[in-house]
């Protein structure tokens, strides 16, 4: 049973960054940290963008709360991410990373995630709180989970449970690199740190889904229910973005569909509707009769998507499709052996990839980059042995034939 981690020095000491000449006295403080620990809050569930709302820090001597939206110069902590040679740590940072660089410029260079650190130690239970639990001895509340990180002034309790976020994983880290260390699946986790790290920071906004009105539900609409259902939907989108909302919270998925089904032509006919609240329909109930209109004289075209794209597995022919399987099987056992997630040693569609290109030497399949060179090293002579193999002999003369210059 290990003693329970005392927080309440890096808790009861936090500052609330909140000017640039607080950031960069902060980062004047950390130089010379060898971590530094980091969590972001957004306010995704009630706004329509997703944005950075809070920054919880810490180092092994202090902690504190960054503020963006009090703070607009951030070039202290940019200069200090890039030239720093400290390791960040994050639990499931893929996401804290690539919302940093997207709305700050903060690019991390290197950094050590808790998540996928639990993983290689073949952990059941990959959460936070079961860390806190496992290492620290106590357990995380997470009852602000869903909490609105937008809003201003901050509790005294949310200071406390963006803080503990940060502040935990320091003391984890260290549990966590001793035991990768005893298992030797340190330099394995750098590696896959390394590769979140730098996906996450070229991560590109998504693209605008122009289908996404076909929700839970739609399915069962006639053409013309759907154009309207569209037409509808994008009014919502455009409102909510203008107020920079969480659409469900102005209009229901429920109302959509309601709307979409009778197709009310009046403002009394919307009003029947219960799931309609009686403040949006004063405000918008015009608006939402054009969009009915519209969507009743709209062409009943772009209604259904496109056909997905062939899956990996199934642009595989009969032999590519058995090395595949071989290779499953080969990973499966060697992931069971050494008790970490299949997936983790080599997701499946590196498998397809594999058979589809069926590199024959270990300089190969590192070169190819289709796994990264601690999956290579571990998995490699059973591999090799499998995509050494040759194929039948009208699938060998077929690829000979794709080989010939054109």
């Amino acid at each position: 049973m290990k003693p329970e981690f005392d927080y309440h020095r890096f808790i009861d000491n936090a500052m609330v960054v909140e000017t640039a000449e607080q950031l960069e006295a902060f980062f004047k403080r950390a130089e010379g940290s060898d971590i530094i620990a980091l969590d972001v809050e957004s306010a995704g569930f009630y706004r329509y963008y997703s944005r950075v709302n809070l920054i919880q820090i810490a180092t092994r001597a202090e902690a504190a709360i960054i503020d963006p939206q009090k703070i607009k110069d951030f070039s202290s902590f940019q200069k200090f991410a890039a030239s720093s040679s400290c390791i960040w740590l994050f639990h499931g940072g893929d996401y804290d990373i690539s919302m940093l660089a997207r709305d700050l410029e903060i690019y991390i260079p290197r950094m050590f995630d808790t998540r996928k650190a639990a993983e290689f130690l073949g952990q059941r239970e990959l959460g936070l709180r079961a860390l806190t639990e496992k290492y620290l001895g106590f357990t995380l509340d997470k009852r602000l989970q869903r909490c609105d990180w937008s809003r201003r002034p901050l509790t005294p309790a949310m200071k406390e449970y963006g803080l503990l976020d940060a502040v935990c994983l320091v003391p984890i880290f260290d549990f966590m690199v001793r035991e990768l260390d005893d298992l030797g699946r340190l330099d394995w986790t750098m590696q896959e740190c390394e590769y979140i790290a730098r996906a996450s920071r070229e991560v590109s906004p998504p693209k605008r889904n122009p289908y996404a009105f076909r929700i839970k539900g739609s399915s069962r609409l006639s053409p013309r229910s759907l154009a309207v259902l569209r037409s509808v939907w994008e009014l919502r989108e455009k409102i909510a973005e203008r107020q920079d909302r969480a659409s469900f919270m102005l209009l229901s998925n429920q109302a959509l569909l309601e709307i979409a089904r009778q197709i009310p032509r009046t403002v009394s006919g919307l009003s029947v509707i219960k799931h309609i609240g009686r403040d949006f329909l004063n405000r918008y109930g015009q608006d939402l009769q054009a969009a009915i209109r519209e969507g009743i004289e709209s062409d009943l075209t772009d209604l259904e998507p496109p056909p997905r794209p062939r899956e990996r597995h199934e642009l595989l022919n009969a032999w590519e499709g058995e090395l595949a399987k071989a290779l499953r099987e080969i990973r499966d056992e060697v992931a069971g052996r050494l008790q970490i997630p299949a997936p983790v040693l080599a997701p499946t569609h590196a498998l397809y990839d594999l058979a589809k290109l069926r590199p024959e030497t270990m300089g190969q399949l590192v070169q190819s980059e289709i796994l990264h060179e601690w999956q290579a090293r571990q998995l490699g002579d059973g591999f090799l042995a499998v995509l050494q193999q040759e194929p039948p002999q009208k699938i060998r003369k077929s690829r000979r034939r794709r080989r010939r210059p054109i």
